[in-house]
């Protein structure tokens, strides 16, 4: 009957410790925020250059270090600092931009405290300038990972190999604890005198 028990106490123990985990790796991967979508989109063609360009996110940035830079084709037209409301940061756009082909680079702060940038492109065919441009192949560019994102990524690695050992570890003790079991249950028989015939 101990026997039983402690059986079941590793593996309450261990099945409690493995949905733990289980639900930090979620948790972590939540934990900063990503960039959902923009307007102006990556990689379209815009009929004329926007007065400003929203980055969403999937969570609320923080005011401090927001950063937004414009590059066009006569170089930087971001217009005074960007603006957050909710999810969204808006950079607006000099009056004078032309037409043509825009990169935005972008850096912000995220609601846990990690910096959170990339880049993304458009084409503009009319500039705010009245200028137009010919329409050319705009090149998709993917986010920028910085450090500190590529280290939380990483980070996420460490609860899923828990997880994962854990589980193994969970069904070697598990095994090991029904053998044992079994044996001390096989024992008293075979020392057992046998009965004369």
């Amino acid at each position: 009957m101990r026997r039983l028990a402690s059986l079941l106490l590793a593996l309450g123990l261990g099945a409690g410790l493995g949905a733990g985990l289980v639900v930090a790796a979620p948790l972590a991967a939540s934990a900063h925020d990503v960039l959902e979508r923009t307007s102006p989109a990556d990689g379209t063609t815009v009929s004329t250059m926007p007065a400003s360009v929203v980055l969403t996110f999937s969570e609320d940035p923080l005011t401090i270090g927001a950063q937004v830079v414009v590059t066009g084709p006569s170089g930087p037209v971001s217009s005074g600092a960007p603006t957050i409301s909710g999810r969204d940061v808006t950079q607006a756009v000099a009056p004078n931009a032309p037409g043509g082909d825009y990169t935005v680079t972008y850096r912000v702060t995220s609601d846990d405290g990690h910096p959170v940038s990339g880049t993304f492109s458009f084409h503009a065919t009319i500039g705010l300038d009245g200028s137009t441009a010919t329409a050319g192949a705009t090149v998709h560019v993917r986010p920028v990972e910085t450090e500190e994102q590529a280290a939380a990524r990483s980070s996420l690695l460490v609860p899923v190999l828990l997880t994962v050992v854990s589980t193994i570890l969970l069904l070697c003790l598990a095994g090991y604890l029904v053998l044992r079991s079994r044996e001390a249950d096989r024992r008293p028989e075979e020392t057992r005198p046998s009965q004369p015939g």
